[in-house]
């Protein structure tokens, strides 16, 4: 048996794991208060990650997958992402570990030291939602003094080609942030938000003050917009692009006392369980030619986040690690 781990920002069904059914393979998922107590999260996070975990879940199996899923509440649940393993490797008799890199370098370190301690075989692969390889901004910033992850941002735009016209930045900048800066006035009219299935919100919100998990802020279900799955985040994406992406570039910074969601597509979910990859969001609004001012807004705005801003982050933190 080889059991293979899959974490909660993992959630991306296009993964090559996934593109075979094999029955010697056993998916595993699991909701630990290792993670959601090594911080203080908002509790509107925690709920988006469960609810998208579980529907991964049911969708792999739903593909044939095998699947083990360690609820909260489980009474077999230790809260610790190793001691699990270590239960399952037993459980299943595996010969073979295997997990696909952490984007966080605290997970990155626990694993890697994890994998130390077994007799078992053990593979990494990559995760497949990042343009760049885990060793590229090491390699970019070899030798510079300073770490600006701007300049990381240009190269990544130039290699792939991104918003580019030959040599220059499409729209003759490399970001328009002084363009998102104008306040809304009460016009033009905001459409309403999306709507999500939110049917498992209030069992998850039970759960989790039934296992004493402390978090921030509120959950309200008649308002919570964020997808669990990957059919979700797809016509959430689509309904932004025909009616919130004209204006979003404009507003992008804009806040207000009577309008919660403004013009804002709520893509940061999606990216940060990987339910839908980069290069679909693209392939999306590069659809929407006309309206060129807001797309190339917002599509900078994406891949500064997407192609950069996590890369960059997970290297900063070895870094700092380094020094210490």
């Amino acid at each position: 048996m080889i059991l293979r781990l899959l974490l909660g920002d993992q959630l991306n069904l296009n993964h090559s794991w996934f593109e075979k059914v094999d029955d010697s393979v056993c998916y595993v998922i699991m909701e630990v208060q290792q993670e959601t107590n090594y911080v203080k999260h908002h509790i509107q996070k925690v709920i988006a990650f469960f609810n998208a975990m579980r529907q991964f879940k049911t969708d792999l199996e739903q593909r044939g997958h095998r699947v083990h899923y360690i609820e909260l509440n489980d009474k077999t649940n230790s809260q610790s992402l190793t001691k699990n393993l270590l239960h399952l490797i037993d459980v299943y008799q595996a010969r073979v570990f295997e997990y696909q890199y952490p984007d966080e370098y605290r997970l990155d370190k626990q694993l890697e030291d994890f994998c130390k301690t077994l007799s078992i075989r053990t593979n990494t692969i990559d995760t497949e939602h990042f343009m760049t390889s885990r060793t590229f901004l090491s390699s970019f910033f070899e030798g510079k003094k300073q770490l600006v992850m701007e300049y990381f941002y240009r190269r990544i735009r130039k290699d792939f080609n991104l918003l580019m016209e030959g040599e220059n930045p499409l729209g003759g900048a490399w970001n328009f942030d002084k363009n998102n800066r104008n306040k809304w006035k009460g016009s033009p009219i905001i459409p309403k938000a999306y709507r999500v299935d939110s049917s498992n919100l209030d069992s998850l919100t039970t759960m989790l003050r039934e296992e004493e998990v402390t978090t921030l802020g509120t959950i309200d279900s008649t308002s919570f917009l964020y997808p669990a799955s990957r059919k979700e985040a797809l016509l959430q994406l689509e309904y932004f692009n025909k009616n919130l992406l004209r204006y979003f570039g404009f507003y992008q910074d804009a806040m207000h006392t009577e309008e919660v969601n403004l013009f804002h597509s709520r893509w940061h979910s999606w990216q940060k369980a990987s339910l839908l990859c980069f290069k679909l969001h693209s392939h999306a609004v590069n659809q929407l030619q006309e309206q060129k001012v807001a797309l190339i807004n917002w599509l900078a705005e994406l891949r500064q986040e997407y192609v950069t801003n996590r890369r960059f982050n997970r290297a900063l933190q070895q870094v700092l690690h380094d020094l210490q």
